[in-house]
């Protein structure tokens, strides 16, 4: 997948084994909840998610940016310097492949993922008795990635749990919707098994 940056350990803001930061093209369109992924120690592979994006120049404060503008000139025609600028990420650690979280190091390559990773990032590969409950979306442009998203049913309508909270805004009836997905999903998947079977019933209050 796309190399999107280096990791930038520094006095103040060191790779730890619960977070790191690595610079990136300041272009480059990320969001928060995207993950990424990072090579490590014995061929392992230590994935993040992105937490914060800052966007920094060589500008020592907003004073001297404010200066720069003709004290204040908003037309951007106006200004005496170009700044060099960059974009740099905090990044969670959420796990690595072999489960070595020793701290990532400097400048090692930082890349987007595809299915397979995201999968792997957030444990949705190893779900047992899979349901679909929905999808999510990574990226943006030619980079979007689109992941199903899968519970395990037995935690879902027993025998294990027999639960899920659906929570929201009253009044927009997404609640609504997306239980009525899920009651469909369900009866999709329990048509096409042999040994197991369900059903409903619904109280209104």
């Amino acid at each position: 997948m796309k190399i999107i940056g280096k990791v930038s350990a520094t006095e103040k803001h060191p790779s730890t084994i619960d977070d790191f930061y690595f610079w990136t093209d300041k272009k480059l369109i990320l969001s928060p909840f995207d993950i990424i992924k990072v090579q490590h120690e014995s061929n392992s592979t230590t994935y993040g998610v992105v937490e914060e994006i800052n966007h920094v120049t060589d500008a020592l404060s907003h004073f001297t940016s404010y200066i720069s503008s003709d004290f204040g000139e908003t037309d951007e025609t106006v200004g005496n310097m170009n700044r060099l600028g960059m974009n740099y990420v905090k990044a969670r650690v959420i796990c690595n492949t072999k489960n070595i979280y020793t701290p990532v190091l400097d400048s090692k390559q930082v890349s987007l993922c595809n299915e397979d990773d995201i999968r792997t990032a957030l444990g949705l590969d190893k779900v047992d008795y899979p349901l679909v409950c929905g999808y999510l979306q990574m990226y943006q442009g030619e980079e979007a990635q689109k992941i199903k998203v899968e519970l395990n049913s037995h935690f879902l309508i027993g025998p294990d749990g027999a639960h899920i909270n659906i929570s929201g805004i009253s009044g927009l009836a997404a609640k609504t919707s997306y239980s009525m997905f899920l009651l469909n999903a369900i009866q999709h998947k329990f048509r096409t098994e042999k040994d197991e079977t369900a059903a409903f019933v619904f109280f209104q209050c």
